[in-house]
Order: structure tokens, then sequence, then C-alpha cells
């Protein structure tokens, strides 16, 4: 078992997920109830963009392993993928409990918190972030460790759904694209959102995400946008999905 295992962690720590899915598999038909050997074929699937299996493979772990505070991320991460925020919330709020000054967990459970609806407590995340931030000189994140949703989807809703002045479709384009770090075209976005709806606009998580970037970065905070028309933002270049540590503690 332990040669197997090792072979599944030197395919993983070189990025060959499904080769690393295999190996985890073969350690698991041998001893199933091997936590650790769980939590990377969960990271592996993850890799591969198939929440479903990541899930119920993290969710192994974190039963068998539940002080595992690295699993409870990655169960969050899975869940993320499967846009399942209230879910992905749970696990990251255990994972912060176990890992109380892990920045990455608390940034993480704030995306999650926003996508569920739930602003008053991703606001408390991302400010936990912030304060971690600035003890350790770790940077707040620009990017979610998964994008669940592509930026360039969200673009393509935003066009489709812009004759029936909906203005919900380009504040998610907003916080998207300011999760990834796109502040100028962001604005752009949650700009077109005020235009079409400035009092959903002002309610939304928009404005706190962005004054917590602006001070991490020392940078000052914008003013309030003009209520006018602008053409809708260019789709950023792709990114490649960032990667989480490589080693489970």
């Amino acid at each position: 078992m332990t040669q197997q295992f090792d072979i599944g962690v030197h395919h993983f720590l070189r990025e060959e997920w499904r080769l690393g899915a295999t190996a985890f598999r073969e350690v698991l038909r041998e001893v199933p109830h091997e936590a650790k050997a769980w939590t990377y074929l969960g990271m592996c699937l993850s890799h591969l963009g198939e929440g479903s299996e990541a899930e119920f493979a993290l969710s192994r772990a974190v039963a068998l392993s539940p002080q595992d505070g690295e699993a409870w991320f990655h169960l969050g991460v899975a869940r993320s993928l499967r846009e399942e925020w209230g879910d992905a919330a749970s696990a990251y709020r255990r994972a912060v409990a176990l890992l109380p000054t892990d920045l990455v967990a608390w940034h993480r459970l704030g995306v999650a918190l926003a996508e569920a609806g739930d602003r008053e407590s991703a606001e408390t995340a991302f400010e936990r972030a912030l304060v971690l931030s600035r003890e350790t000189g770790e940077p707040v994140p620009e990017i979610p460790l998964v994008v669940p949703v592509g930026s360039d989807i969200h673009l393509a809703e935003a066009a489709e759904r812009e004759d029936s002045r909906e203005s919900d479709s380009w504040l998610r384009l907003a916080l998207s694209l300011l999760s990834l770090g796109e502040e100028e075209e962001a604005m752009a976005a949650f700009e077109r959102a005020y235009t079409i709806d400035p009092e959903r606009a002002e309610r939304s998580l928009f404005r706190p995400m962005l004054r917590l970037l602006t001070v991490a970065g020392g940078m000052p905070i914008d003013e309030e946008p003009e209520a006018e028309e602008f053409e809708p933002p260019r789709p950023p270049t792709p990114l490649p999905r960032p990667q989480r540590r490589p080693e489970v503690a």
C-alpha cells in the first residue's frame, strides 16, 4: 500500500491528475479506510473537474478524519465546482475552524457565502482574510482557487439578458472579474448593472469586496460610478486554474 500511495503522490506533484487518481483508487481497493488516500483522490478529481466524484471522495475523507482541515477545505472546493454554495460554505466553515489562520480558506468561505446570498457573513469572512493578510504579509487572493463558472460564461449570460434589463448577470460578472483580479473590467460590469438598477447594484457585495482588495493593495477607493451607459467589457483571457498546496498535512 505504501508504495502505491507514494506513486499516487508522485503523480499528484507532477500534476498528472488522471494517473494520480488511478493510483489512489488502487490504494483504496486494498485499504478502504485510508483517509489520506481519499483526500488525495478527491483533489485529483477536483483538478479534473469531476465535482461529483470529488465530493464523494472528500466526504469519505472527512468522515474518516473529521479533524483534517485540509480535507474540509478541498471538500469546499469540490462543492464549489458543483455550485453547491451553501454546502461549500459549510465545508469551508469547518476548514477555518480547524485552520483559523488559513487566509485562503477564509477568502474562499467569503466567496461561497457571497454566492449563497449571505452578504453579512461573507463580509465578515473577507474582513478576516484581510486581517490575516496584514498580520502575515500574505496577499489577499486575487482569484478563487476554483472558478466554478468561467467569466466568459458570465459575460455571455449578461449579453443575452441585456434586453430584459436584468442587472443580476452583470453583477455576477462583476464579482467574478473582481475575484479574477480584473478590477477595470469588473468596474465596467458593475457600472453597467448600476445603470440598469442602481438600488440592486448598491445592495450587492461588489463594493465591500472592492474595498477590501483596494485597501489591501494600498490603493484609493473609487468614487461612486456615474449612472451612464457602458459597452459590455471584453472577456478576459482565460487564466490557468491555480493550484492548491501540493501536500496535505
